[in-house]
């Protein structure tokens, strides 16, 4: 029997058509063997990295009113805010792709002087045999203050302690995702619900929304923890209930949102298409496929779909069916 593939083209949040990929002979060229800083490792945990001493309202109004905390400072604690969790190259992406010409040493240097004042908090991640180098970010108690009083809404995380990492981690990875596609005409949204209560198990929270002139797409991001594909095929069943019934929900959406999964790695992602293809039920729902560090070093090949091949049968099989 010969096969043919099934023409199915799905434009990706850059624009691009998302490349094909074969998994009985996946494509060596992605391969890699170091993983992001994102991806999960044995004995996952993360602390808070708390300042010398804490800082008075007093002391705050006094930074303000001397300039000390300027125009830059306001829009890293609305960057941090948007995000909810980044890292200091996200946050410098952002604010670049915002039209603030910053490097990323003095985002740096400015993160550690707000750090200090409890605008915002620095978490530290931890494994069961090292210290990660990077650090993520989220607002403190004072950043919340000076955004609400100008009257900018927030999304304080409460107990960050007690948040899993994995979470955290989903969030961060899905946020490189963000940054690296933003431009005129995408907007986003991190960490909200989407639902309607009128129909059962309709409801999901995935890392971000994402919308590319007009086009939504759901990010979801899975790390290789413990049970992960039961939890994968038990949230893909109510992504397929929620994007089934996209135009009934508490989130308006113009079209069909197209779903963007986005493992640890190529290897990992392959694991997870695989996965899909177990599943005893078909998918009705458009679903793109990415990983953390090839949306770093490139981008425009970033994206990809599975490729889907049908039995091509021959003439004279068709004779017989008709007989």
């Amino acid at each position: 029997m010969r096969y043919k593939v099934k023409k199915k083209d799905l434009v990706s949040p850059i624009g691009k058509l998302c490349t094909p990929v074969d998994l009985k002979n996946p494509s060596k060229d992605y391969y890699e063997t170091k993983l992001s800083p994102f991806a999960s490792y044995k004995g996952d945990n993360h602390k808070i990295n708390r300042p010398k001493k804490t800082t008075s309202k007093s002391e705050v109004d006094f930074l303000l009113e001397k300039g000390h905390v300027g125009e830059v400072e306001k829009m890293i604690l609305f960057a941090i805010n948007n995000l909810v969790f980044a890292t200091s190259l996200q946050i410098t992406t952002y604010l670049n792709k915002m039209g603030i010409n910053i490097e990323s040493k003095s985002v740096a240097r400015k993160l550690t002087r707000l750090k200090e004042k409890s605008f915002i908090k620095q978490i530290e991640f931890i494994s069961e045999n090292s210290t990660s180098s990077y650090k993520a970010y989220y607002l403190g108690y004072h950043g919340i203050g000076l955004l609400r009083a100008l009257d900018k809404k927030t999304y304080s995380q409460g107990y960050v302690s007690e948040i899993k990492t994995a979470k955290i981690k989903c969030l961060l990875a899905s946020n490189q995702l963000i940054t690296q596609v933003m431009k005129p005409g995408v907007n986003f949204r991190v960490s909200k619900i989407i639902l309607n209560e009128n129909i059962r198990n309709c409801i999901v929270r995935p890392q971000s929304i994402l919308e590319c002139n007009d086009k939504p797409y759901l990010i979801e991001v899975i790390r290789k923890i413990d049970n992960w594909k039961d939890e994968f095929l038990n949230k893909l069943s109510r992504y397929e209930n929620v994007i089934e019934h996209y135009d009934k929900l508490n989130i308006s959406f113009k079209e069909k949102p197209t779903l963007i999964i986005q493992g640890e790695s190529y290897d990992h992602m392959i694991e997870i298409m695989n996965v899909l293809k177990e599943r005893e039920e078909e998918t009705d729902i458009d679903i793109i496929y990415t990983y953390d560090r090839i949306l770093l070093y490139n981008l425009e090949q970033a994206f990809f779909i599975v490729e889907e091949k049908q039995v091509k049968r021959n003439i004279f099989s068709l004779l017989f069916n008709k007989c």
